[in-house]
């Protein structure tokens, strides 16, 4: 009897947890990565969705809203690296960075933000209210990208300039923010996608009142990577390809370190390849290349 009584506990015992396991994250997990692809739920009538922009270009710019059109329960996802395809065939279409899941019982409707990034520097930004519709999926390489920008976190102007390197070949960089630390390794994984070195400088460019992007340099920035005390001048030349100096500038150093933040305003010259000196009292202390 005794023995009956261990038999059923453990029986029941077992039980339980077969029901909490069927809650675990694994097995969430399971369920996500076989989510139906929202291209797929469309093309079979499974769902309806609409697509709205909220005024912007970057970040969570998009609202997604998904209805169920089945009596079943469906789980669908919206993939990092899905195209959506702008309406306005002149506006600039969205590639989704982080990846969505809509858990939808039947008939429900769901709304979500989508964190996304325009994908065509030559077309114009879009305006609040613009429609999308679910495209294609990008190449593998781009893919990558949105996945490891979903999973990193990176200034998002940043993270536009990445998408527009590899979706439109803008240089590497291209990709800039005011606090470069925060930018070079973003630089690095990109620049394996392109078969060319990560870059010493980033460029800024100037920004134009159409809305469109600017090709034209404003500043490059960069670190001088060298040991220097507080307060120490350092003359900063920029060259051209005959070795005439071009532009002349300085600054002062804020503390004592061994990398320093600089930046030239570039905007005066030509399209090109440069060198740049930087010079203290006692001499040459580096020589860089940039092209703009």
């Amino acid at each position: 009897m005794k023995t009956l009584k261990t038999l059923c506990l453990k029986s029941t015992l077992l039980i339980v947890c077969l029901i909490f396991a069927s809650f675990s994250p694994k097995f969430q997990t399971y369920n996500q990565q076989n989510a139906l692809s929202i291209e797929d739920a469309i093309l079979r009538n499974m769902i309806s969705c609409s697509i709205v922009n909220k005024g912007s270009h970057e970040g969570n710019c998009i609202d997604l809203t998904v209805k169920n059109l089945t009596s079943n329960r469906l789980l669908v996802k919206l993939e990092s690296g899905r195209n959506l395809a702008s309406v306005d065939t002149n506006k600039q279409d969205i590639l989704v960075v982080r990846e969505e899941l809509f858990v939808l019982n039947p008939s429900q409707t769901q709304h979500k933000e989508v964190f996304g990034f325009c994908s065509q520097s030559h077309k114009g930004a879009p305006e609040k209210d613009e429609l999308y519709t679910v495209g294609a999926m990008k190449d593998k390489n781009i893919v990558k990208l949105t996945q490891h920008l979903a999973a990193n976190k990176y200034p998002i102007s940043a993270m536009q300039e990445a998408i527009w390197t590899m979706t439109n070949d803008r240089p590497i960089a291209s990709i800039f923010h005011n606090n470069r630390d925060s930018i070079e390794n973003l630089q690095e994984f990109v620049a394996q996608f392109t078969k060319s070195m990560s870059p010493w400088y980033s460029i800024e460019y100037i920004e134009p009142d159409s809305g469109m992007i600017s090709n034209v340099a404003k500043n490059i920035h960069g670190n001088i990577e060298v040991r220097l005390a507080k307060n120490t001048v350092v003359k900063i030349v920029v060259y051209d390809k005959f070795n005439i100096p071009q532009l002349r500038t300085e600054i002062l150093t804020t503390e004592q370190a061994n990398k320093h933040p600089f930046s030239v305003n570039v905007q005066s010259l030509p399209g090109g390849r440069y060198h740049i000196g930087f010079y203290t009292l006692g001499g040459r202390l580096d020589e860089k290349v940039f092209s703009i």
